[in-house]
């Protein structure tokens, strides 16, 4: 279950300031209305959220002229007056000049103007004409009209929540009207005051609507919401809702979350996703109870074995009593609902609520604990789990599971909490399930699979590498729930080897039989090899779209089955190699001839057969015509393939990177091939900011800074961020270089992990150009904040660097990068 966010001074502070600032307009509009008014049928009310009095400092002021049987003249009077001298003191003023019949007549219409008149209060003006309108207000808009009323309410949000849920939302999101802002909180009230004739939280919880703790939780969390957006005003010196990037610091720092940039953003918006994540599992379950009441839902009730019951399509606890004191018959339910995606019933969720959200963790038994881990492999597990989360339930099976609730991971390409992205994690594997069965029929043990997802991100946040403390506490965790010791360490090490096959996939050269060899080495058996692959895509998958592309499909893939074929068929020797090469060859040359001649072997080991008949078809048009240079572009699902030919000179890998830099394309993945005769056959794997691709100007680009020479530092120079590339919170600076003989037989590996800046490639390129070695090939793996470069480099004789020169190379690049970020600042 969330923790309540804690209603602290500064909090209270911003729902006072709120308050004043609209009763300090209430006294000027109430200095403003002329005496000679005082007995005229004409009132002025405040609506929207002036008429809540939530007035943050660039809210706009609503207003509503009413008026009875006044003439056009007079009114224009009073209405000039008021404006006029709030437009001269520069407020945002929004009105409506209308009788009580025009009123009514535009609401019927208007469902926006309807829930704005929701809020309307007395500002200045006749008593009587407002008491009026507050009298007819049911029968004229309400009353015949509820059940019409509150699809449409159910709909505006919907439409809202379909803007409001995309991914950069979760990042940046918006307080007022996204999934779970201050928006769905006023829904509520409204639903209530139209359907229940409810006006306070208090009276909604003595309906029955929500609990007692429900009620706590929603003002908290509203009240902490309202605080974030009165600072937002502040910061942006705008009406702005949308919790930017750019403001997440300041705001932070402001709101007493501490000093340290990094850590203060981090429990910011731990405390924003919590208050949004308690208003919108509440609002959407009062929303599904209230179909039930109307009678949205087939009114029919059926009883289940164990002690059930389906009532209207939702999950009933038949005896409460006995959920009480057996842990068993209340996971029952959980497993129903994991099992039939049915949603709790309105009573039984708040029964759970209420009895099982205290402190108190359970006691599992064996059997209890094998429960829980079955159900994680059902077809509905995702449901079941956040149900279980939003009661409580969930963090007294696993307690450990309370410190990551609302948690944030402080990057952009994770854009959800954590506890969010292990249950999503469930939720893939269960996809993954379904669509890959060939792969997956190879996974003897479901349970440990899918126990490792759920846990392998649990110790993020705490001191140490997460694969490492979290493999120590799924080790304890599979222990407690009674798996066996040889179950409980094949859960561990899945988690411990969790971020292994992406490192491996997208930093090291596939086509080396050394690489996947190390790597079958560390599987050790084909089954852990599976599971770890499923938990791989299933992790990428919940992280978000950034973390997750086709052509990081496609590494994970021939990792996995390069490695799978080792275990079936014994590992890969120089002799497999050989004898593939020379089909390779064999086919070739019946189409290409001697041109198969200058191939290299890593090319013709790179790709398929498939992919390097078109390949070398371009080849054979650069050398029959004599091109300076050939130049190819294909769209790989979301990536461009770009191939480029010409002759290899000094320096031109940095000058092809510079190219790329100055039009922003973001290299994604390079293979760098010279073939024997000294052509350069390069291929980039790129993405667009624009969506399509700037293939003329880049050959123009190519043609003067790569061919011609011309200087390229003064263009880059000249380059700025794209605005998207830009609103990104300040990381702390922090990379990595890294220089070793070890995991390849034929080069020198140089890794470098650092936050990600446009120009970085070129600037790392263009400083290895200057050392005494030839890059060979290069693999780029960027996660949006983070740049991961590796690049394989020989020296000038064709050897591995010595261990001395390793050395001073990592130095020169250590202080390279510092310089680069000094003058970049990220």
């Amino acid at each position: 279950m969330l923790q309540p966010v804690k209603i602290t001074e500064p909090l209270l502070v911003a729902r006072s300031s709120v308050v004043n600032r609209a009763k300090r307009i209430d006294g000027l509009i109430k200095g403003l209305f002329p005496s000679s008014f005082k007995r005229k049928p004409v009132a002025i009310l405040g609506v929207g959220g002036y008429g809540r009095k939530e007035l943050c400092p660039y809210s706009d002021i609503d207003l509503l002229f009413l008026h009875g049987d006044l003439s056009e003249e007079k009114i224009s009077q009073l209405v000039e007056k008021v404006l006029y001298t709030l437009w001269d003191q520069k407020f945002e003023v929004g009105y409506r000049v209308c009788s009580l019949e025009e009123v009514f007549a535009d609401a019927r219409k208007d469902f926006s103007l309807l829930t704005a008149l929701l809020d309307a209060r007395l500002i200045s003006g006749s008593k009587k004409l407002y008491q009026k309108f507050k009298s007819l207000f049911n029968d004229s808009l309400i009353a015949g009209r509820r059940k019409e009323l509150f699809l449409a309410l159910k709909s505006t949000r919907l439409k809202r929540l379909e803007i409001y849920s995309e991914n950069s939302f979760l990042l940046e999101p918006n307080l007022k009207e996204g999934l779970g802002g201050l928006r769905d909180f006023h829904l509520l009230l409204w639903t209530a005051r139209i359907l229940f004739g409810l006006e306070t939280l208090r009276d909604i919880e003595r309906a029955g609507l929500i609990s007692s703790k429900e009620k706590k939780l929603l003002k908290s969390a509203y009240q902490f919401l309202l605080a974030v957006r009165e600072e937002l005003h502040f910061q942006a010196r705008r009406h702005e809702d949308r919790l930017y990037f750019e403001y997440q610091p300041i705001i932070a720092v402001k709101m007493g979350f501490g000093y340290e940039t990094e850590g203060a953003i981090s429990k910011f918006m731990t405390n924003v996703y919590r208050a949004m994540s308690q208003i919108h599992e509440i609002v959407e379950a009062v929303l599904d109870h209230v179909e039930l009441t109307l009678g949205f839902l087939p009114d029919e009730r059926k009883k289940l074995e164990g002690g059930f019951e389906i009532i209207s399509g939702r999950l009933y606890l038949t005896y409460r009593e006995r959920a009480l004191w057996d842990l068993s018959y209340v996971l029952n339910l959980f497993m129903l609902q994991a099992e039939t995606g049915l949603k709790l019933h309105h009573l039984t969720r708040i029964f759970l609520k209420e009895n099982f959200s205290s402190s108190k963790s359970f006691n599992l038994v064996n059997l209890e604990g094998r429960f829980f881990t079955k159900l994680l492999t059902k077809p509905y597990a995702y449901l079941a789990l956040k149900s279980m989360r939003e009661t409580g339930f969930l963090t007294k099976i696993l307690p450990e599971f309370q410190r990551i609730i609302g948690l944030t991971q402080f990057d952009v390409y994770h854009i959800h909490p954590l506890d969010e992205h292990l249950l999503l994690t469930i939720k893939e594997l269960g996809a993954l399930r379904e669509e890959r069965s060939d792969y997956w029929e190879r996974i003897e043990n479901e349970e440990v699979l899918f126990l490792a997802g759920l846990l392998h991100d649990l110790t993020k946040g705490l001191p140490g590498r997460h694969a490492e403390t979290g493999a120590q506490m799924a080790l304890e965790i599979a222990f407690r729930l009674g798996f066996s010791e040889k179950e409980a360490q094949m859960v561990s090490r899945l988690v411990k080897d969790h971020l292994l096959m992406v490192e491996t996939a997208f930093r090291r050269d596939l086509t080396e039989e050394k690489v996947v060899i190390d790597f079958a080495r560390k599987m050790k058996n084909l089954g852990h090899l599976t599971r770890l692959y499923f938990l791989t895509i299933a992790d990428s998958r919940a992280t978000g779209p950034a973390a997750w592309s086709s052509w990081k499909a496609a590494l994970i893939d021939e990792l996995y089955l390069k490695t799978a074929k080792i275990f079936s068929e014994g590992v890969l020797a120089q002799k497999q190699t050989i004898i593939e090469i020379e089909e390779k060859e064999k086919a070739l040359r019946k189409e290409f001839g001697s041109l198969v001649d200058i191939l290299p072997s890593c090319y013709l080991l790179y790709s398929s057969l498939e992919n390097l008949k078109p390949q070398l078809s371009l080849l054979k048009i650069y050398k029959e015509k004599n091109l300076p240079f050939l130049f190819n572009v294909s769209k790989q699902r979301d990536l461009f393939r770009v191939f480029i030919i010409t002759k290899d000179k000094p320096g031109l890998f940095v000058r092809l990177t510079g190219v790329f830099t100055l039009h922003h394309l973001d290299i994604k993945q390079a293979r760098i091939f010279t073939l024997e005769d000294g052509t350069a056959l390069d291929i980039f794997e790129v993405s667009s900011p624009y969506g399509d691709f700037p293939k003329e100007e880049l050959e123009n680009s190519f043609l003067n800074f790569v061919l011609k020479d011309e200087n390229i530092e003064n263009s880059l120079k000249e380059i700025k961020p794209l605005f998207c590339s830009i609103r990104k919170p300040s990381k702390k600076l922090d990379f990595h270089v890294s220089i070793n003989n070890e995991h390849s037989d034929f080069f020198t590996i140089i890794e470098i992990y650092a936050p990600d800046k446009l120009g970085l490639l070129y600037h790392l390129a263009k400083s290895l150009s200057k050392w005494p070695l030839n890059i060979e090939r290069a693999f780029i793996s960027n996660k949006e904040d983070l740049a991961s470069d590796v690049f394989y480099v020989r020296s000038i004789e064709g050897e591995k660097l010595a261990n001395e020169e390793c050395e001073k190379l990592q130095k020169y690049l250590v202080n390279t990068l510092k310089e680069f970020f000094k003058k970049n600042v990220c």
